[in-house]
């Protein structure tokens, strides 16, 4: 039977944009940004680990409660003022000439011949520069105050991506700004900032004053739940006339481990294997090599990036006694996915060396969440446990330090089949645990 509606594959499997077809909603997060969304002068923060879901979530949901909005994508290196420049630039499609006489209705007359002057000014300005290096410098015109009356007559909201890619510095004039936009919702009640960042506490996305505390909603969005991962999947099968069987679904969530950017690419992976474009006409069940066949896929491409991370995370700086990024990894294999807190990784090091000081792990497991150490490891505020960022870190990690061992090599080369061998063992022994389960409750 043919479906009613077709899908191109990758519509359904995003892992490099934000969801739609296979959104998944996450109760009780849901409700509380789109209260914090809905209630005027309430500025936002959205924060978590990178391939989370904050951007999924939060581009669902503004469809569902704003008119408009304007995205600012920032990037390492970026000032405040290339901040505002942006979002400025992007208010054009509200007040240039070109707009329908509708769109123009929407603004201020007055309003619109301020942005225009500003524009010009702007314009001018770009032109006296030099063909090698074009800057842009913040006209005296562009305050916070027109910024926030430009967003509002257009019945905007702001959304800052990856705002904690801007030095600390240049972050907390965020404050400043959100406070303008605070001010100012009387009259503009959509007018609203909101900050996505890929870290741990809000504070460290966005540094405020104490009195803007209560004046912001922070928004956690934490990994998701292998059921709710399971859902993507489960979406796709609808969308695109496909069956995961569950060898193959046990291993996408295992691999997953909570992130749905990894589940998405996985699938997509599945379906290119099949060569898979769009929702099929006849049912399709992949076989189990299926998932073999995305794996090496996904570790191809992936590979080089593991053993950067690694390279960062391992490596002997200056000064240091100690080969802190090895003892810590190590210590963590020996706990289970969900990882351990700083106490226990601190007791499973002093095992294997018995004169570690201890005073700089704490700093160190800090740094491992960092770029420049690889961005191995992931915190969990609720449980105060750190763990790998994903599955195949963890495994990556226990098929390296098993090689150097074994093999005496400093820096091993990795096989990806090892690594694929080792998913598949983890995907056995969660089925074969499921299969316990069952048996207890029958």
């Amino acid at each position: 039977m043919a479906f009613k509606q077709s899908f191109i594959v990758e519509e359904v499997f995003t892992p490099t944009r934000p969801a739609r077809h296979t959104f998944v909603e996450r109760d009780p997060i849901n409700q509380k940004l789109v209260s914090a969304l809905r209630t005027p002068g309430k500025q936002v923060v959205v924060y978590g680990h990178s391939g989370s879901g904050k951007t999924t979530l939060l581009v669902n949901k503004l469809h569902q409660t704003y008119e408009n909005h304007i995205t600012t994508r920032c990037v390492s290196g970026m000032t405040f003022n290339e901040v505002l420049l942006d979002a400025f630039d992007r208010m054009g499609r509200f007040y240039d000439a070109e707009q329908t006489a509708t769109m123009q209705k929407k603004g201020n007359a007055s309003l619109q011949a301020e942005y225009k002057g500003i524009k010009a000014l702007l314009g001018g300005e770009l032109s006296k520069q030099s063909t090698v290096k074009k800057l842009r410098t913040l006209p005296l015109q562009l305050t916070a105050q027109n910024l926030a009356q430009f967003t509002g007559q257009a019945k905007c909201c702001w959304v800052l991506e990856d705002f904690h890619k801007i030095d600390s510095s240049e972050r907390r004039r965020l404050s400043q700004l959100m406070k303008v936009f605070m001010d100012m919702s009387d009259e503009y009640p959509t007018l609203k900032i909101i900050a996505i960042g890929a870290v741990d506490t809000a504070r460290l996305v966005v540094e405020y004053d104490a009195e803007m505390r209560n004046r912001v909603a922070e928004i956690y969005v934490p990994l998701m739940t292998n059921e709710e991962i399971a859902l993507i999947p489960t979406k796709g099968e609808e969308l695109l006339n496909i069956v995961f069987p569950g060898e193959i679904r046990t291993g996408i969530i295992n691999t997953s481990d909570g992130l749905p950017a990894v589940c998405h690419q996985l699938c997509l992976n599945i379906c290119y294997s099949y060569g898979i474009v769009e929702t099929l006409e006849e049912r399709l069940t992949f076989e189990p090599s299926a998932l073999e066949s995305a794996l090496t896929q996904y570790l191809e491409d992936s590979s080089d990036t593991l053993k950067s991370a690694f390279d960062k995370a391992l490596r002997l700086t200056p000064g240091q006694s100690d080969n802190d990024g090895e003892l810590i990894l190590k210590a963590l294999l020996e706990f289970d996915k969900e990882g351990a807190t700083r106490d226990e990784i601190l007791s499973r090091v002093l095992l294997q060396s018995p004169f570690y000081s201890g005073r700089g792990i704490t700093a160190f497991l800090k740094k491992l969440q960092r770029k420049e150490r690889g961005m191995i490891l992931r915190y969990d505020q609720a449980s105060g446990r750190y763990s790998f960022i994903d599955s195949l870190h963890r495994v990556f990690a226990a098929t390296y330090f098993e090689l150097k061992r074994t093999a005496s090599q400093d820096s091993p080369t990795i096989d990806p089949k090892s690594i694929i061998r080792a998913v598949r063992e983890s995907v056995d022994r969660e089925r074969r645990e499921q299969g316990r389960i069952r048996k207890k409750i029958e």
